[in-house]
């Protein structure tokens, strides 16, 4: 029964560490490899799935962000426009 306990508590950890891994991706770095023309598809590939998107007209505006830092990146027709970031 401890073991089972034991083997459930390590599972929780280790799940708990990945998720706070998510967004390890937003960083200077990453940002620095951001390209005007990169397909969205590119972006997602190096960022991981945006935290949140808007859409308006034929124009996406996407954010990827955690607690300290946060990148964003507006998209038209599929490809990046315009890119910011903040506390990188």
């Amino acid at each position: 029964m401890l073991r089972a306990g034991y083997a459930i508590l390590m599972a929780g950890m280790l799940i708990a560490a990945t998720l706070s891994g998510c967004n390890s991706r937003i960083n200077q770095e990453n940002y620095d490899r951001l390209e005007v023309g990169m397909e969205y598809g590119q972006v997602v590939e190096l960022l991981g799935e945006p935290d949140n998107c808007d859409s308006a007209m034929m124009a996406n505006s996407c954010t990827w962000e955690n607690e300290e830092k946060q990148i964003n990146v507006k998209f038209v027709d599929g490809r990046v426009v315009l890119f910011s970031g903040n506390g990188l």
